[in-house]
């Protein structure tokens, strides 16, 4: 991920904390335990559905550890700032062989093999700004309104290799790539709105959630994202608390006949600090 594109919101929060004496800082750190969905569906040369599944056709983890770093800054009381970014990247190696002969010539076969290295590197960004709408000593009920920004990286390599059995005299040939094809995209900051709750059960336990959505459509191009997320805070003293959650995340976007979907969901855990 490049620096230049995310510091502009991390100065959004420090821009926001200036303008108040007092405050509170809250840091969170750690991580998801993701069950990841990816895949693509376009039109092939022959005008026919093509499905393309990045776990199951190219053997990418399905299920992996995601870290997860958060920055809020409360101040006012009802008001915060926050930002959030959280990382999946993976690799894969997938082989295929398939071998045939020909019709007219059954003296005559070939073999193909085809070997495939997978990169695929997810980052998502998230920056906004929340206002505590309720607010009781036990009860809190706020919105939020916020960018969402991701990085994507994906890198191919790889290598086809072909023989001809000719009637008993076997050719072999191959070819590769010359290195790793990379193809790197960045998503425009896409707005979200979001609703988030509190409500503390007891002295040192508290319950929370909160869900952000997004949607657009224009011409032929649509899209939308769902993110949702209910927690278990301990405070274990005035400065520490534990989180354990449980994480839902979808993006889905449709183009000129293709669409893209990615999703991954699964628990959590952080460690927040505050000061």
């Amino acid at each position: 991920m490049k620096t230049k594109q995310w510091l502009p919101l991390a100065a959004l929060i420090a821009s926001f904390s200036s303008t108040s004496l007092a405050g509170e800082w809250v840091i969170k750190a750690g991580g998801f335990w993701a069950k990841t969905d990816s895949s693509i569906t376009t039109k092939a040369f022959n005008n026919e559905d093509f499905h393309l599944d990045f776990e199951d056709n190219l053997n990418l983890e399905e299920n992996q550890f995601l870290p997860f770093f958060e920055a809020g800054y409360k101040f006012k009381e009802r008001h915060i700032v926050y930002a959030d970014w959280r990382r999946l990247h993976r690799s894969a190696k997938s082989k295929s062989t398939f071998g045939y002969t020909l019709p007219n010539n059954p003296d005559k076969g070939i073999v193909v093999g085809a070997s495939i290295d997978t990169r695929m590197d997810i980052d998502i960004l998230r920056a906004g700004y929340g206002y505590s709408f309720f607010k009781t000593e036990r009860a809190e009920i706020g919105g939020s309104l916020g960018l969402h920004v991701m990085f994507i990286e994906m890198g191919f390599s790889g290598e086809i290799a072909g023989c001809i059995n000719n009637s008993g005299t076997i050719t072999c040939d191959s070819a590769n790539t010359n290195g790793e094809v990379v193809d790197e995209s960045t998503t425009a900051p896409l707005p979200d709105i979001g609703l988030w709750a509190d409500y503390q059960l007891a002295e040192d336990w508290t319950i929370g959630a909160h869900t952000q959505f997004f949607y657009i459509s224009i011409d032929n191009t649509s899209g939308y994202l769902a993110d949702l997320n209910a927690s278990l805070s301990y405070h274990i003293t005035p400065s520490w608390d534990v989180e354990l959650g449980y994480n839902y995340y979808l993006v889905e976007a449709d183009w000129n006949e293709t669409t893209l979907r990615y999703h991954y969901r699964g628990p959590m855990l952080n460690v927040a600090y505050k000061f």
